[in-house]
Formats: structure tokens, C-alpha cells, sequence
């Protein structure tokens, strides 16, 4: 994922993953995420490119001020994988 400030309550931001191989055969791609509070939830993902998924945030998405943990989650004719867990802050507004 590219590196940008994020703060609580952004909407339109880019969540990108790099798998790092071809996954265009996918029939389902999403993003595991653990929330700064340990909270874990699901972002359901769309393919970007031929090798990352993405997910654009909406309302409510970036909710916590923290560390957020990421992962790529994808589902192809042969399988099911997890991608390696990537970081980011989310900060909280006017910090």
C-alpha cells in the first residue's frame, strides 16, 4: 500500500495490496483487517491490475485512531490464500 496520512473518517481512500503474482483468476478477493482495538472485520475487494486487490473507504471505514493490520485474502480455482500482513497508522483529526 502507498504511504499517505490517514485520519479518522476519510472516505475515498485506496486501500491497495500487492500479492505479488498473477491473481486475475480469483473468484473472490478481500482484505482481513485487525482494527487498532483488536477488532477484526472484512473488506470485500476488487482486483487492481492483475497482481493487488483494492478497497476504497467508505463512511465509517477508518474509525480508530492507531495501528491497522492488514491482510490480502483470495480465492483461485486452486486454492485459498492469505497475503503477508502490511501496516498503517490512522491518526487521529488534527493530529
Amino acid at each position: 500500500m502507498s504511504q499517505k496520512k490517514l485520519y479518522v473518517g476519510d472516505v475515498g481512500t485506496s486501500i491497495i495490496l500487492d500479492c505479488g503474482q498473477d491473481i486475475s483468476a480469483a473468484t473472490a478477493r478481500s482484505i482481513d483487517v485487525k482494527k487498532p482495538d483488536g477488532s477484526i472485520v472484512s473488506w470485500s475487494a476488487v482486483a487492481s491490475g492483475t497482481t493487488a486487490i483494492r478497497f476504497d473507504t467508505v463512511a465509517g471505514t477508518l474509525d480508530k485512531g492507531g495501528t491497522w493490520k492488514v491482510q490480502a485474502r483470495v480465492t483461485l480455482p486452486t486454492g485459498d490464500w492469505s497475503g503477508a500482513t502490511a501496516e498503517f497508522d490512522v491518526f487521529e483529526r488534527f493530529s
